[in-house]
């Protein structure tokens, strides 16, 4: 008799769990049903959040102190190298 009134209790409280959850699918509108799906299962952020960018660029320094564009400094040594190179010897 125990177990009737156990497998009673138990239909009971499962059907009134399930009438709780709200049916999404049903939502026309996506953002609409975005929030309903968030509402049941928020999400977890999985990545950091990303840092604002600057409202100017930062300047690179060199270990001397003085501000350098690394991308001309590297076209500036491949154009000496390029002068180097001997053409029809």
């Amino acid at each position: 008799m125990r177990y009737l009134v156990m497998l009673g209790a138990i239909c009971t409280l499962s059907e009134a769990a399930l009438a709780e959850t709200p049916d999404c699918k049903t939502i026309p509108d996506p953002a609409l049903r975005l929030t309903c799906y968030d509402k049941i299962n928020p999400p977890v952020a999985t990545y950091p959040i990303p840092l604002p960018k600057p409202s100017r660029p930062i300047p690179t320094t060199r270990p001397d102190g003085t501000v350098g564009d690394s991308l001309n400094d590297e076209d500036g040594s491949m154009r000496a190298q390029m002068r180097n190179v001997c053409r029809g010897c």
